[in-house]
């Protein structure tokens, strides 16, 4: 419990400390401090809502199609579980948040950018609390440290697809509906292909050539995700100059 705590802590001064930064990188522009301390509020109860969709897959699979969640060959199992235990369990919650924190605040938003704050700091909320329930022992932490933006990431990419997405509605300049689903399609296919590679059901098999592949698998997706995270946070250094100058976002109120 201890460890959980510490660990939590350092998750928020870690995630806190990007978010501070990219928020930072708007500059001269600045979000109202209810705009940047709300989202991650609110994502802090996607996590809850994020359980209460799957119990209802989990429903669904059991009363209308006499299925168990995990059911078949192990390397389909993986991707299954991975997809309606994670995927799009917990991206429908946060995407769910972060459009009512763009409604809440529809009428201050700026820019694109400010969409990926957004999505940002649902995935920030979401991590806080996903981190401390599921973090248990050295080993544990120190994997999931190396995940640590994850959440983040992701809703920095669906931020990012909602905020072009209305900016293409308001000044007619691309697609819109592409961009809505894109925001919901790109976070469910990465984490859905993450958590069926790094907790893939052949780390349990009892034939070692299987759980062998398992291994390499997991750390497969743990260096690519790891990658991808640097790799992000890179591209964040310019849309502070690309996306915040995207400022025609105040006519109309809808997201």
């Amino acid at each position: 419990m201890l460890l959980a705590f510490i660990y939590s802590i350092l998750v928020i001064i870690v995630l806190g400390f990007l978010y501070k930064w990219m928020i930072d990188r708007e500059s001269p522009l600045k979000i109202p401090k209810a705009q940047a301390i709300v989202p991650v509020v609110l994502g802090i109860f996607s996590l809850p809502l994020s359980f209460a969709i799957l119990l209802l897959f989990g429903y669904i699979f059991h009363n209308v199609f006499g299925l168990t969640l995990g059911d078949g060959p192990l390397l389909f199992a993986s991707f299954s579980t991975a997809l309606f235990a994670a995927g799009l369990n917990e991206e429908l919650a946060k995407l769910i948040f972060t459009l009512i924190a763009v409604f809440i605040f529809r009428k201050s938003i700026k820019n694109v950018y400010e969409y990926i704050l957004i999505g940002g700091a649902v995935g920030f909320g979401f991590t806080i609390v996903e981190e401390y329930i599921y973090s248990s022992g050295v080993i544990g932490l120190v994997l999931r440290a190396a995940t640590i933006t994850v959440h983040m990431m992701l809703g920095f990419a669906m931020g990012r697809h909602l905020g072009l997405a209305r900016y293409n509605k308001v000044t007619g300049s691309g697609p819109v509906w592409r961009e809505y689903l894109l925001a919901y399609i790109v976070p469910v296919a990465v984490h859905t292909l993450y958590d069926a590679l790094v907790v893939n059901k052949l780390l349990s098999s009892d034939d070692e050539m299987t759980a062998f592949i398992g291994v390499v698998m997991a750390l497969v997706a743990l260096v690519l995700t790891i990658v991808l995270q640097v790799y992000v946070v890179k591209r964040l250094k310019s849309p502070g100059t690309v996306l915040t100058d995207l400022t025609k976002m105040s006519e109309g109120t809808s997201p």
